[in-house]
């Protein structure tokens, strides 16, 4: 038997595969960037990026947030639960591969119907001595009690199936269930890329708020150190009503700007707090204290740009779902092919448990069965078309991330940049116009210039200001983008997926 066995595992083992072999996509990608203008206070490394990105702004807080929220962020908790459930799909999809062993232990107690073929009560009339030709022509015949009406019978038997995988169905589709597996291992890891950048994100913005929310104050305290001027001229008579309402009415309108920012600022905590897997308050009393915006890095390495083939897992992950999609045809394919099954039991059979297990009580069957569909009515037909169509989009849509993910890339490399020339223009502009204000208060007071030249001075420095702190947001944002279209963040904290 053991002989017989070895030689169907050796049929298994150098049976073919029907279907097509996945080979893993080819793509020409240039290892140049598309030239940016220079900066000269940035330097730019091919080197490859760093793994831990968010360090290079040297905020300990921001990086303690982004470990919160890689181990307690529920999406990523989500998309970790999904991938152990492929993990254990792919088990049972594996089962089938290896025979199918069973032990069943079962008793029954049946009562016979009295007029049923089995039992049945002589009549009267009968008599033991009933002349045996009456049988044979069936006149006068009797039924004799076969079995007793009630009957118990005790079953112990190993049930054994193994469905052969000659033409590699069961192979096909391990194939394609490891490659869902390894697809949704790479979903979790763009799920924990996507978190650490809306940590980084809502940090920075939390950040530029509070800044936002001391510029103004700031400006309420430069338009009020006008307003008492202009009080105080109003009283000793030189300045009229017109100008000391025009003045006020400024205040007021920079002082409308408040509550909205102040609003931005909690509800960007809230969302950092519910990030990290906290209810929305949790954060308030450690975020609420002032900070600075983090400074612009000086140095960035962004690699070679071919490399976000290998970093990105979008990429890797559609790559994967390409894989299981080639898998599947060969699934497909296998099923116009017959099935071989292999199955047979062997155990003990009586009507007494107290000699089941005695030699005579032995039972057993082997046998096989050979399955050719013939006639399906086009749906093996229909199954392989499908199939096919699925594989085609699977392709199309791994090519159409590559090249969204070079453009992610090139538009937040290309955006950085502009960004940081615009903040190094409009840093110039802030102490110019800071100038041309205090020129314009020294003016206004010795009645050299208008109020509305020093409004109009003081509403310039006011947007310039707001304007510079806007670019430097921007600059940092689209740092987090570029790093996020990269791919990194994710490896320092990643599944074991299988390749």
């Amino acid at each position: 038997m053991h002989k017989y066995l070895w030689m169907i595992a050796l049929i298994i083992l150098n049976g073919c595969m029907v279907g097509p072999d996945y080979q893993r996509p080819r793509n020409h990608i240039p290892d140049e960037w598309v030239p940016q203008p220079v900066v000269e206070e940035i330097e730019v490394s091919d080197e490859a990026p760093f793994t831990e990105w968010w360090e290079i702004f040297g905020d300990p807080l921001l990086t303690c947030y982004i470990n919160l929220a890689a181990v307690y962020n529920n999406d990523v908790l989500v998309a970790e639960a999904n991938f152990r459930q492929a993990r254990a799909i792919r088990m049972v999809t594996a089962a089938p591969f290896f025979p199918q062993l069973a032990a069943d232990f079962n008793g029954t107690r049946t009562s016979f119907s009295k007029n049923g073929p089995l039992f049945s009560i002589l009549p009267p009339t009968s008599t033991a001595t009933s002349r045996p030709d009456n049988a044979a022509t069936g006149a006068n015949s009797q039924f004799v009690a076969q079995v007793p009406q009630l009957q118990n019978l005790f079953n112990a038997t190993l049930d054994l199936t193994w469905e052969i995988d000659l033409f590699g169905k069961t192979r096909r589709n391990i194939q394609s269930a490891t490659a869902q597996m390894q697809a949704l291992c790479e979903q979790r890891n763009a799920q924990l890329i996507t978190v650490i950048a809306e940590v980084a994100r809502n940090y920075i913005e939390i950040r530029s708020n509070q800044e936002k929310l001391s510029l103004t104050n700031e400006n309420i305290e430069l338009v009020e150190s006008s307003a008492e001027i202009i009080r105080n001229r109003f009283k000793a008579g030189l300045s009229n009503q017109l100008d000391l309402e025009r003045i006020e009415a400024e205040l007021a309108q920079i002082r409308a700007t408040i509550p909205s920012i102040e609003a931005s600022l909690f509800s960007g905590i809230y969302a950092l707090s519910v990030l990290t897997g906290n209810l929305p308050e949790t954060l308030l009393e450690e975020m609420l204290p002032f900070k600075d915006l983090p400074q612009i890095p000086l140095e960035l390495a962004i690699g070679i740009r071919s490399d976000i083939l290998r970093r990105r897992p979008d990429i890797r992950q559609t790559e994967r779902q390409l894989a299981a999609a080639t898998a599947d045809i060969g699934v497909a394919v296998a099923s116009f092919f017959p099935t071989i099954t292999l199955f047979g039991d062997e155990g003990f059979q009586s009507l007494k448990f107290s000699n089941l297990f005695s030699g005579r009580s032995n039972t057993w069957s082997y046998g096989g069965d050979v399955n050719l569909p013939i006639f399906q009515g086009g749906k093996l037909v229909g199954n392989l078309h499908a199939t096919q169509a699925a594989q085609c989009a699977a392709a199309f849509t791994y090519k159409q991330t590559v090249l969204v993910a070079l453009q992610e890339a090139e538009g937040a490399f290309t955006a950085f940049m502009q960004d940081l020339r615009t903040t190094k223009q409009l840093e110039d502009s802030v102490g110019r116009n800071e100038h041309i204000v205090k020129l314009s208060n020294e003016r206004y007071v010795k009645g050299l210039a208008s109020l509305t030249d020093l409004l109009d001075s003081e509403r310039q420095l006011i947007s310039i200001q707001q304007n510079t702190l806007d670019a430097k947001t921007a600059a940092l944002l689209d740092i987090i983008k570029l790093y996020k279209a990269l791919g990194g963040g994710w490896d320092s904290c990643r599944l074991g997926c299988q390749e």
